[in-house]
């Protein structure tokens, strides 16, 4: 399928699927950013944590992808956020590896952090509060189109738009996977651990049941990084950031965007 506009022809084709939808968010920068608005006396210094944030978060965010890419499609950046969808045959089969994934893209998460534990002795506050970065991913299983135009596909639809409502919820904490219950339907989750059953209300949504589960960063098997001095840890810091990285990087390495 077609349509002709002023600008010229667009290919555009849809199709519906039944499947999984992830969304994995990173949460901690936003809120720092927030509490400095552009009237702030250090501009400067301002734009320098801006630049080093968007460097941190793309290189958080594309550790978490190329974990989650391996059973799931990646369909578009959202901020701080990525969305994936899964589609199979065998939902048992793929609700597994989402799951087996999910846990160990958590892990991946935190040894990177443990890592970039040299970036603290730069001077800016994104840098210094590298350490209040979380993660939280949103599992669900339903109905979706698949809309794609000109050879990029992008999801749609009234459960992709639940997936993304369930990021805004009335859990305290920073750092969990939220699970729908049309997925814990086709995967028991109890032996994550320590889950709690919850239901979130939303006025166009109606109440959601949810089972919640909270990672346990003490179970991850995290190599320390090793210990530098106050030098290493500026030199190592000025390597980091001499190639800036962002998420158009990352939406070029997977073909979100054309290059």
């Amino acid at each position: 399928m077609g349509f002709l506009f002023v600008w010229g022809w667009v290919d555009f084709n849809m199709e519906n699927h039944k499947g999984f939808i992830v969304l994995v968010d990173i949460s901690g920068y936003t809120n720092f950013v927030s509490k400095h608005n552009i009237n702030s006396s250090e501009n400067k210094k301002l734009d320098f944590g801006q630049a080093h944030a968007e460097h941190i978060i793309s290189d958080l965010l594309e550790k978490v992808i190329n974990e989650l890419d391996e059973v799931l499609t990646i369909n578009k950046l959202q901020g701080d956020a990525a969305l994936f969808y899964g589609i199979s045959r065998n939902n048992n089969y793929l609700s597994d590896k989402i799951l087996e994934k999910l846990q160990t893209s958590f892990e991946v998460f935190s040894q990177r952090l443990e890592e970039l534990k040299f970036v603290e002795s730069c001077k800016c506050g994104t840098c210094a509060d590298i350490g209040n970065l979380k993660l939280k991913s949103f599992v669900h299983y339903g109905d979706f189109l698949i809309k794609e135009i000109n050879q990029f596909k992008e999801i749609a639809g009234q459960d992709v738009i639940l997936a993304h409502r369930l990021m805004k919820n009335s859990i305290s904490v920073s750092e969990y996977m939220l699970f729908t219950k049309s997925f814990t339907e086709l995967k028991d989750i109890n032996s994550l651990g320590s889950i709690e059953e919850r239901v979130e209300k939303y006025d166009d949504m109606g109440n959601v049941d949810c089972t919640v589960y909270y990672p346990d960063d003490k179970l991850y098997d995290i190599e320390l990084a090793s210990k530098k001095s106050w030098f290493g840890e500026k030199i190592a810091m000025m390597k980091y950031f001499i190639n800036s990285k962002s998420k158009k990087d990352i939406e070029q390495k997977y073909n979100l965007i054309s290059k």
